[in-house]
């Protein structure tokens, strides 16, 4: 379902003492608007870029039936300039009287940032009441990957000054998911709010980072934040540093390998640490700002979608907090718990203490092992810890993942197979699952006499190999499939341009006709050699273009 837009109360727009639109903002409360502070620098002058406004602006309540103006002032403490590298640009204003009664802007953290519509409301200088923006979200840019970068279209109106400070509402749930903010460097030039015009590019500032600033409104936010309670514990135990570069390559994809399992000993050990202090500094909502020349051993920003805690919870509690981060409840389903995971799953996870859950071996079975089934074809990046060495959790793992190795590798051969009979150099995968399935026989059968930290070593290693096995046999899919789909586009574009020849007259063309049948011939020759016909293909389109291109009236493309 597609909200409707157009009749909300809480979209503003800034103006300085003089009348001059400056941008726009939103309600937050009767007493509050939120907009950015480059808005706020342009009525007025101070004696540095990073002293915080005295002066007041006027802020026209456009989204109320009967538009009023009431003027406003930075709130104290409430000034985040922009940075020389992009970041901050943030401000409240304090109303100086209420505005009536709301509802407010429906702040809302975003999850997914990739091809999502949203719709914007802005003040361009030549339209007085504002004009409507559609645009797509694109994905993290900018310095720390504090904001996201949006396409519109390239004709119609666009994102362009005057929409500094405006909502960014996504259009299927209404609700505001961020706020436009870029600044575009034209040269000498600063063009703000939006791109140069017709190009369609413009940026926001998500709420997560939002709420990084202005951490008190977080109670005025419903949902939860990507990262558990639990994970924001203070504890004096520095994070082991070893396992915090490994987080830092393992979901900065580093390092191969899609599944990393972690055994943490006790709560207050460096590895906990490690683990704590990778979701939190990942987190755009949590991450405090920090010097962007501090060496912080973290993961990137935004790297990291959601962090779980599983200790004491239920399955069902753990398959819901997946499903409400992906957003599962903006739109009706009547799939099952399990169902909505596996849909809606994030592409980088942690579930922590998974042998401390209320149903170990059930939230094993009915949440992460679907997960982990699909790590590779989905490029998924999980991180599994366990309290203890869970020497039977990890097993029965580990069998589900050497199961799905075995079919991923019958996968690779059976397009190998395909591919064969087409193209030449078809890459070849060396099967280990039959190996790995026996090594894991032996760890089961050594479970009752080998002790504790041997068969915990065999277990990781085992662990580790399986994962680089599933990882390889992925890739090596990729590449046949990437092969077959050259030869296709290959014979697609050999056709066009024989009839584009055919088109213009150029059917008994003798030159042609040799280029196009070397071309056909390599094309049909089983198998093919996809670089030499590639080649053949490309100066039979080339010939094609120069003929067409050299024509009375003829078109160069």
């Amino acid at each position: 379902m597609t909200f409707s837009h157009g009749n909300e109360r809480w979209p503003v727009r800034v103006r300085s003492e003089h009348g001059e639109v400056l941008g726009a903002g939103m309600a937050l409360d009767d007493r509050h608007v939120l907009t950015c502070a480059h808005v706020v620098s342009a009525g007025g002058e101070t004696a540095s870029p990073g002293t915080e406004p005295t002066w007041p602006v006027l802020v026209d309540l456009v989204g109320q039936a009967v538009s009023r103006t009431v003027p406003a002032r930075v709130m104290p403490g409430c000034w985040w300039p922009p940075t020389d590298d992009g970041r901050g640009d943030i401000t409240l204003l304090e109303l100086a009287e209420p505005v009536p009664q709301g509802p407010f802007a429906p702040l809302r953290r975003m999850r997914r940032t990739w091809d999502r519509r949203v719709i914007m409301y802005g003040f361009p200088e030549t339209l007085e009441h504002g004009v409507f923006v559609e645009a797509r979200l694109t994905g993290r840019s900018g310095a720390g990957r504090e904001r996201i970068q949006m396409v519109s279209a390239t004709t119609g109106p666009q994102v362009s000054q005057g929409f500094s400070g405006a909502a960014v509402v996504d259009a299927d749930t209404g609700h505001v998911v961020g706020m436009v903010v870029s600044t575009y460097q034209d040269g000498d030039r600063d063009v703000v709010g939006g791109a140069e015009p017709g190009s369609g590019l413009s940026w926001m500032i998500p709420v997560e980072t939002i709420l990084s600033r202005l951490s008190w409104i977080r109670d005025q936010v419903p949902g939860e934040s990507s990262v558990d309670l639990s994970f924001r514990s203070v504890e004096d135990t520095p994070a082991d540093p070893r396992v915090a570069r490994q987080l830092v390559d393992f979901f900065g994809r580093e390092l191969p390998g899609n599944v990393l399992v972690i055994v943490i000993d006790h709560r207050d050990s460096g590895v906990a640490a490690a683990v704590r202090q990778a979701a939190v500094l990942s987190s755009r909502e949590l991450r405090p700002p920090t010097d962007p020349h501090q060496d912080v051993v973290a993961p990137p920003i935004g790297s990291i979608d959601l962090a779980v805690d599983a200790a004491d919870r239920s399955t069902k509690d753990v398959s819901q907090r997946i499903a409400d981060w992906a957003g599962a409840a903006d739109a009706a389903t009547t799939a099952p718990d399990s169902d909505r995971v596996i849909e809606t799953a994030p592409r980088s996870i942690i579930i922590n203490n998974i042998d401390e859950a209320a149903e170990p071996e059930t939230l094993l079975t009915e949440v992460v092992l679907p997960l982990v089934d699909q790590a590779p074809t989905r490029d998924l990046r999980m991180l599994l810890t366990f309290r203890g060495e869970s020497i039977r959790l990890r097993t029965t793992l580990l069998a589900s993942r050497v199961a799905g190795l075995q079919t991923a590798e019958e996968a690779v051969r059976r397009a190998s197979r395909r591919a064969m009979a087409v193209v030449a150099d078809v890459p070849r995968l060396q099967p280990v699952a039959t190996e790995l399935r026996i090594q894991l026989t032996k760890l089961r059968a050594a479970a009752a006499t080998t002790d504790g930290d041997t068969l915990a070593a065999l277990l990781a290693s085992t662990e580790r190999a399986t994962d680089r096995a599933l990882r390889r046999a992925e890739s090596v899919r990729r590449e046949i499939v990437a092969r077959e789909d050259l030869w296709s586009e290959l014979r697609g574009r050999l056709g066009a341009y024989l009839a584009m020849a055919v088109q213009h007259g150029f059917s008994e063309d003798a030159v042609l006709g040799t280029s196009y049948r070397r071309a056909y011939e390599l094309l049909m020759a089983a198998p093919c050699d996809l670089v030499v016909t590639e080649v053949a293909v490309r100066q039979y389109a080339e010939a094609v273009a120069q003929r067409v291109g050299g024509q009375p009236g003829g078109s160069g493309s």
